[in-house]
C-alpha cells in the first residue's frame, strides 16, 4: 500500500509538462520558417508539403496540450482539497500536518486511509461531502510505502 505525504502533495501540485509546449514552439516556428521559405521560391513545391505535415502536427500537439491541460487543472483542483482536507484532519488530532500521509493523492477515487503518529484511520465522508468522520483502523497490508519521505 502507498501513502503520500504532506509535502509530497503540496510540492507535486503544480507539475505540468513543459516538453510539450517546447515541441509545440518548435513545430510553430517550423510551420512559420517553411512557409516564408515556400513564399520566397515559389517553385519549389517541397516546402509547402512540409510546411502542411508540421502544420497538421502542431495542430494534433495544440489538441493533446489542451486535453492535458484541462486534465491538469482538475488534477490541481483535486491535490488542492486534497491538501485542505490533510490540514483540517491533522487540526483534529492534534498534530502537524507535515506528520500525517494519505493513501491517495487526490480527492474522489473511494476510502481514504490517514497515517498517522497516532495510528491509522479511515475518513468517512457524509453523503453531501460536507463533512467527515475518523475512524481508527489496523491495516493488515503486508508492505507499506511512504512516498515523499
Amino acid at each position: 500500500m502507498q501513502f503520500y505525504t504532506y509535502q509530497y502533495l503540496v510540492e507535486n501540485q503544480a507539475k505540468f509538462p513543459y516538453l510539450r509546449v517546447v515541441i509545440i514552439t518548435v513545430l510553430a516556428l517550423s510551420v512559420l520558417g517553411l512557409s516564408v521559405r515556400y513564399l520566397r521560391n515559389k517553385g519549389e513545391i517541397k516546402y509547402k508539403d512540409l510546411a502542411v505535415i508540421a502544420g497538421t502536427m502542431l495542430i494534433l500537439f495544440l489538441a493533446l496540450q489542451f486535453n492535458d491541460y484541462t486534465n491538469f487543472k482538475t488534477s490541481v483542483q483535486q491535490s488542492g482539497q486534497q491538501v485542505e482536507l490533510v490540514k483540517k484532519i491533522a487540526h483534529s488530532l492534534k498534530v502537524k500536518p507535515e506528520r500525517l500521509s494519505v493513501n491517495q493523492a487526490q480527492t474522489g477515487n473511494g476510502d481514504l486511509l490517514i497515517k498517522s503518529p497516532k495510528g491509522y484511520y479511515r475518513v468517512l465522508f457524509s453523503s453531501d461531502n460536507s463533512g467527515y468522520m475518523l475512524e481508527k483502523v489496523e491495516l493488515t497490508a503486508g508492505k507499506i510505502e511512504v512516498k515523499g519521505d
